[in-house]
């Protein structure tokens, strides 16, 4: 597979779960920019790098973990193998001091790596967490010599009886010492340390049925102590949530403000502070984030990765779009969606790698006139 230009790639079909026809022609980035189908992969999620470099895939619908070894970070893997299976719809993973962690739905395992023969072995439950609901994917990140496990809602907008739902839950490395980091928080999916301020910074998932704009979907910094983020009472600046405060706004009191509120509906997944070097200096140390698309608006919206600039102190300065292309508005009244990003990562080389689990390919994004 040769890396072409976005701009001059010959006319590509690609299947589709969704029926549809996938031309990378359709897809845009700024000037100097490439992108390339690095692997296929049937449901695509999250994504991370072996310390040896070797890129794992989650595949929550199948239940496995995939590795694709690409020694000279050519583009080319020169095989798929399968890591992990049988699992109970894993998602997100990490390395930390040399060993995988794979959170599955309902918990979260550990295994011994070894590089040279990509495999993973001893499996052992660490943690237990709770299973399944409304939102059944789970994000894991290791940072400050703790493990941080993201938690979504059973529901669309409701009071949880398990105080571990819409949260991020915080434990030792080894799984215990298990505590709530940060609460009100919908579905936050997408977890990454900002190398500014050295805290957790997550995506959140706003309520569905108030409409096309309301409520915005966020960013969240979740500082060094975490706190209270507001959902299910309220959403964005403080705003009240009437249908659960019921008169009682003093709930919204306190809460811990997002960093960046995005148009509702997006569905913001997956995102990486791009630390590396091969791409232009003005995109370093800025968010990278991919929106998953609306399913519930009458205009779609998301469907593309955007880019959040953040000045040297690691604050928003404004988004703008990165790559666009996975919809076409034109076809239907409401669009038709020929793909899907869902997770982002940085190679050790310095390409992205980003998930689509709808057209079922891994892209890989780099940079050179």
């Amino acid at each position: 597979m040769r890396r072409y230009s976005v701009f001059l790639l010959p006319l590509l079909l690609l299947s589709c779960t969704h029926a549809e026809k996938l031309e990378l022609t359709r897809l845009k980035l700024p000037p100097g920019f490439h992108i390339a189908i690095f692997a296929q992969v049937p449901h695509p999620r999250m994504m991370v790098f072996s310390p040896g470099g070797v890129l794992l895939v989650s595949d929550t619908t199948e239940g496995k973990v995939l590795a694709f070894p690409d020694p000279k970070h050519s583009g080319h893997p020169g095989k798929m193998v399968t890591v992990l299976d049988d699992l109970n719809a894993p998602h997100g993973m990490a390395f930390h001091k040399g060993t995988l962690y794979e959170a599955e739905t309902n918990q979260v395992r550990r295994y011994d790596w070894d590089d040279a023969t990509l495999s993973a072995s001893n499996g052992q439950v660490i943690a237990h967490i709770p299973r399944s609901g409304g939102h059944f994917t789970r994000t894991l990140l290791f940072a400050n010599g703790k493990m941080y496990v993201s938690v979504g809602s059973s529901c669309n907008v409701c009071v949880e009886k398990d105080k571990r739902r819409a949260a991020v839950l915080e434990f030792n490395e080894d799984g215990t010492g298990e505590r709530i980091f940060a609460y009100g928080l919908r579905n936050a999916v997408g977890l990454a340390v900002n190398p500014r301020t050295n805290t957790i910074w997550t995506t959140e998932n706003g309520r569905d049925w108030l409409g096309d704009n309301l409520p915005p979907d966020e960013i969240n910094d979740l500082g060094q102590n975490g706190g209270n983020f507001g959902w299910p009472f309220c959403y964005g600046n403080r705003v009240p949530d009437r249908s659960q405060t019921k008169g009682n706004d003093d709930r919204c009191k306190g809460t811990i403000l997002p960093k960046v509120e995005i148009q509702a509906h997006s569905a913001p997944l997956g995102m990486a502070f791009y630390t590396a070097t091969m791409f232009p200096d003005e995109y370093r140390g800025n968010i990278f984030l991919a929106l998953h698309g609306s399913w519930n608006r009458s205009v779609p919206t998301g469907y593309k990765v955007i880019r959040v600039k953040l000045n040297d102190k690691g604050e928003p300065q404004g988004t703008e779009d990165f790559i666009t292309g996975w919809i076409n508005p034109g076809e239907t009244e409401k669009g038709v969606w020929m793909g899907r990003p869902v997770g982002i990562v940085v190679g050790p080389e310095g390409a992205m790698y980003i998930s689509d689990d709808s057209a079922g390919m891994v892209y890989r994004v780099t940079y050179g006139k």
